[in-house]
């Protein structure tokens, strides 16, 4: 998985995860959306259209022109967000077989640097 720091925080963009995870980026933002009440808002935030333009320049060249051209402004997880969206995405194979590596672990610690790998 693809984190970076933005805000001083350890994040991955909405379109990583759903990559990571198999899905479509617009499959999981309806996801998220449809969600949203259960995610805590310190596990994500939207970037706003500065923080976007610098993610295009410092950004691998093929999402980049994805970014560029989106419409909307990114959404983007922390590991706690991404735990959480694991552990509510249930038809998702990936998200299972990441839910069961991370039920496997017993503390928050070892779940960050797994995801980190």
């Amino acid at each position: 998985m693809n984190f970076r720091i933005i805000r001083n925080n350890q994040v991955i963009t909405d379109s990583d995860l759903a990559k990571a995870l198999d899905l479509l980026p617009k499959s999981f933002i309806s996801f998220f959306k449809r969600n949203i009440t259960v995610f805590p808002k310190e596990t994500y935030f939207k970037l706003n259209e500065e923080e976007k333009q610098d993610l295009v320049k410092n950004y691998c060249v093929t999402h980049a022109e994805r970014l560029r051209y989106a419409k909307r402004l990114p959404y983007v997880f922390t590991p706690n967000g991404v735990v959480l969206c694991v552990f509510l995405l249930k038809k998702c194979k990936k998200a299972a077989d990441l839910r069961n590596k991370l039920l496997a672990l017993n503390n928050q610690e070892n779940i960050i640097n797994n995801l980190l790998k």
